[in-house]
């Protein structure tokens, strides 16, 4: 399953995340958000200060939670009367009221009122919440000094909750977030990049300081541009490192989630307010550089207010002060704004991905990055398949026999199976239900059928194994009754078997008597086979291609073991592999290719 991890701002990423719900749905592979929480701008500076700045600030949190909740609760929210319409609703309300007392009244009121759907045990739970923003014991009814004789306008109630369940884990906007996550009934993937206390300003070409991360996101001032930002600790200048103050007993580290990456995103948004500060963290830059995922930076479509007057060009090198981004493919609007659809300084990949009001559209935005992830731009290509562990695995369980089901109606191609005719012949029998004609080829590939005639040829006739190995293995005490001839004569196996190395090295010593001619290899979860010494995927892949005509260069073998194992060498022909794990990588590949 790929893992996917996503630098973002507050609403920066939302069209990746749509994007890759909208072509692959939401559980075939791991999506992770990272970000930071540095926000002091409206209510969440308010609430920051209600706890006596020792808490970071909720909102980018608050905004990523609603995007996957609207995500992973689209049907449910279909519904008003739901528990997640409910909770949407509430969770993006921002109430007026002229005083503390109000405020508190008409929280009290929201969620009396929502009750019913949200349920008894969250209700109590957010409604200490509430209890906690605004008093300091309300048995005794002492208000919080901090909350004060303010007016409150526009006020996330949201925002009180995430800052209250922070004040109440010791502090920590992660441990909420983890809290809050549960609340909403969704997945706990938006992972704060350190949760140390902090705050940002910035330091314009002139040398003016703009000491609120709120002025630093509405600069807007191309003739005396930002140059730096820094975060401060108690007012003095602070380098904060890679999950520092992290419970990383109770949550996942961002050094675990990075290096475990195979696709990785810089998303779009506000740079120096928003995204710049996570990649200041010390060590990022070089999990970055470590990791072997491929990584992309998303290009806005217009000029943010933090960076009037810069080029992408400008940004990416702005960029490049924190993050490697030699090793970042960019990723542009063609029909962006000029100075920003273009990057030069390094790999770039464009296309027409905008949206709607300046920005991205979800599904060709994601698109464009997965074509090139996979590099599927050849439009006359061949697709060759692996079955078992690649299109179809029957060891998994029910949900993934549903992916692979799915697969099996997905794809395009042919199939070059390294597993016994009966099998591949059953799986297509029962799981393929297109009309197209699909060319099969199984036994290791020697054995010819197709989806509508299972009737069989052999290919070569050259690779039938001789009756005298068979009866030698047969002198061989572990392989009594255990021998099956397949592939119309080309392979032997043994199973079921134990101990497999030991018997490999039986078996070996006994085809030592026919010259080399032949090899055993270990096969499967239980198997050992026997075959020709040049006999395996690779060889009749060569075969097949002549058979049918085609062109090396426009032949592509999709397999979960081109890396290592019985596909490892198909490479050697010139052949273009593509390596999938497991059914839900596979799900991805094919998803990706449906797209225009």
């Amino acid at each position: 399953m790929y893992n996917i991890v996503v630098f973002s701002g507050g609403t920066g990423s939302i069209a990746i995340q749509e994007g890759f719900s909208a072509i692959y749905g939401n559980d075939n592979y791991n999506l992770d958000i990272i970000i930071n929480a540095y926000d002091n701008g409206k209510s969440t500076g308010f609430c920051r200060k209600v706890f006596d700045s020792k808490i970071l600030g909720p909102s980018d949190l608050r905004k990523n939670h609603m995007t996957q909740f609207k995500i992973q609760h689209s049907a449910e929210l279909k519904d008003f009367s739901s528990r997640e319409s409910v909770i949407y609703r509430m969770f993006n309300l921002r109430m007026d009221a002229a005083s503390k007392e109000n405020y508190y009244n008409k929280g009290c009121e929201l969620l009396e009122k929502s009750r019913d759907a949200v349920g008894d045990k969250d209700t109590y739970y957010l409604k200490s919440l509430l209890d906690f923003f605004f008093f300091e014991n309300i048995r005794n009814n002492v208000w919080r000094k901090t909350v004060g004789n303010v007016r409150f306008d526009d006020f996330s109630i949201a925002n009180v909750f995430y800052s209250s369940a922070a004040a109440m884990n010791g502090n920590s906007l992660r441990l909420a977030g983890k809290d809050m996550a549960a609340v909403l009934g969704i997945k706990d993937n938006v992972h704060l990049i350190s949760d140390v206390n902090l705050y940002l300003e910035a330091k314009t070409e002139s040398g003016h300081i703009i000491a609120d991360e709120g002025e630093i996101v509405e600069w807007d001032n191309p003739d005396d541009k930002i140059e730096s930002v820094m975060l401060l600790k108690d007012g003095k200048e602070y380098v904060p490192t890679v999950d520092e103050e992290t419970d990383l007993t109770k949550v996942r580290s961002i050094k675990d989630i990075v290096e475990k990456a195979d696709i990785m995103i810089f998303s779009s948004g506000t740079q120096w307010s928003s995204l710049i500060p996570s990649y200041m963290h010390s060590g990022l830059r070089r999990l970055l550089a470590a990791s072997r995922a491929k990584k992309y930076v998303v290009i806005n479509n217009v000029e943010d207010r933090d960076m009037k007057g810069i080029s992408a060009d400008g940004i990416i090198e702005i960029l490049g002060r924190y993050i490697p981004v030699e090793d970042i493919t960019a990723v542009v609007n063609e029909d962006a704004m000029p100075g920003i659809n273009q990057v030069s300084g390094i790999r770039c990949i464009s296309g027409h991905i905008g949206g709607e009001k300046a920005k991205h559209n979800p599904v060709r935005l994601i698109s464009l990055i997965m074509k090139d992830y996979f590099d599927v731009k050849d439009t006359r290509a061949t697709f060759v398949y692996d079955l078992d562990g690649t299109l179809w695995d029957e060891r998994v369980n029910n949900i993934g026999k549903a992916v692979g089901a799915e697969n099996m109606n997905l794809f395009s191609g042919m199939i070059h199976s390294g597993n016994d005719y009966e099998h591949v012949r059953d799986v297509f029998k029962y799981l393929y239900h297109r009309d197209e004609l699909v060319q099969i080829y199984s036994d290791f590939g020697n054995v010819h059928f197709t989806s509508e005639d299972d009737k069989t040829d052999l290919l070569l006739e050259t690779y039938i194994v001789d009756s005298e190995v068979v009866r030698e293995l047969e002198k061989i005490n572990e392989f009594k009754h255990k021998i099956k001839i397949r592939g119309q004569g080309c392979v032997v196996t043994m199973k079921p078997l134990v101990n497999r190395e030991a018997l490999l090295r039986k078996a070996a010593e006994c085809l030592e008597k026919f010259d080399g001619v032949y090899v055993a290899r270990i096969s499967g979860y239980t198997s050992i086979d026997v075959m020709h010494k040049d006999y395996g995927k690779k060889t009749m892949l060569k075969e097949i291609m002549e058979k049918n005509g085609l062109d090396i260069n426009h032949v592509i073998f999709v397999g979960n073991e081109t890396i290592v194992g019985a596909e490892a060498d198909i490479a050697e022909l010139g052949v273009r592999t593509i390596q999938v794990d497991d059914v839900y990588e596979c799900n991805i590949l094919l998803k990706t290719l449906r797209q225009d």
